[in-house]
């Protein structure tokens, strides 16, 4: 059985070492297909177990940062959540979707995934040293780094509140 993981441990398992985190060869390092799963609006992507093989299925349709951050998320429930009881929906098919409740914040699971995404794509110590480039932080350092680590804007603004970098009174989302 798969261990418990967090991302500090993947990416060293995976040598890497700069950004923007190169998911494909996470992908490699752990023999994990990566798949397009063209599918509605709603539907992110999946986490799939099928006789000792994984699969990510990733929304095609979805933005290029939002489709990095299916992966990671779902990359959160391989190493986090090993014994997870997905979704049969074959016999010995399973399969755990990401959509959008699964950024809603209401199950601990779903949670832990995003935050293991976030850890992952945008590392703390990484991201402490390109923030040392910047007298302070506003709409255009966010966009910079959000731009560098191939992430959306209110994500990297998510992970510096979290970081305690900027204050959680900060509206992520733009409106105040």
């Amino acid at each position: 059985m798969l261990q418990k993981k967090n991302s500090k441990d993947v990416l060293h398992e995976c040598g890497i070492i700069s950004r923007p985190i190169q998911l494909e060869t996470i992908l490699q390092c752990y023999n994990i297909e990566h798949v397009d799963l063209p599918a509605g609006a709603d539907i992110f992507g999946a986490l799939v177990r099928r006789n000792g093989r994984t699969i990510i299925a990733v929304n095609p349709n979805q933005h290029p940062n939002r489709q990095r951050f299916t992966i990671a998320h779902e990359l959160g429930h391989f190493f986090r959540h090993p014994e997870e009881i997905m979704e049969y929906v074959d016999t010995d098919f399973r399969v755990l979707w990401r959509n959008t409740a699964s950024s809603k914040g209401v199950d601990w699971k779903e949670v832990e995934a995003n935050r293991f995404a976030a850890k992952l794509l945008m590392p703390e110590e990484m991201l402490k040293q390109d923030l040392q480039h910047f007298p302070y932080i506003d709409e255009t350092v966010m966009q910079h780094l959000a731009s560098i680590y191939k992430v959306s804007r209110i994500a990297m603004q998510f992970r510096l509140i979290h970081l305690g970098v900027l204050p959680p009174e900060i509206d992520p989302s733009g409106q105040s």
